[in-house]
C-alpha cells in the first residue's frame, strides 16, 4: 500500500505543480484561482511529507492525521465535481479526477499505516 501511496503522491504533486503553474496565466475569478492554488500546495505538501516518509519516518499521529484531511478533501473534491457537473450541465473529469486520485493516496497511505501497526 505503501507503493501505491508514494506513486500517488508523486502524481498528485504533479498535478499540483500544474494546477499553480495554470493559474499564472489565466484570467479567472480570483475564488477560482485561490482554490486551484490552494489544492496544488497541498498536494504538493501531502507528496513531499509521503516522500519524507518514505525515506525516514514521520510521526504516525501527524501522517495519520495528514491523510485523513487527504480522504475527506478527496470526498469533498468528487462530491463538489458531481455537483457542479449536474448544475452545469458540463462533466467536469479532471475535478472528478484529482479529487479520486487524493482519496486513493490518503486511503492508501492510512491503510499502509495500519498494515505497519499490525506487523509490528
Amino acid at each position: 500500500m505503501k507503493v501505491i501511496s508514494i506513486l500517488l503522491a508523486f502524481i498528485n504533486s504533479l498535478i499540483g505543480g500544474i494546477l499553480l503553474v495554470s493559474c499564472v496565466s489565466t484570467h479567472e475569478t480570483l475564488m477560482w484561482m485561490t482554490m486551484k492554488s490552494g489544492t496544488g500546495i497541498l498536494a504538493i505538501y501531502f507528496g513531499v511529507l509521503t516522500f519524507k516518509d518514505g525515506v525516514a519516518p514521520v510521526r504516525p499521529d501527524r501522517l495519520l492525521l495528514n491523510n485523513t484531511f487527504l480522504v475527506i478533501a478527496g470526498v469533498a473534491a468528487v462530491a463538489w465535481g458531481i455537483h457542479w457537473s449536474i448544475v452545469s450541465g458540463d462533466m467536469k473529469n479532471t475535478v472528478l479526477l484529482v479529487g479520486s486520485s487524493l482519496f486513493m493516496q490518503g486511503l492508501t497511505s492510512v491503510a499502509g499505516i495500519a498494515g505497519e501497526m499490525n506487523t509490528a
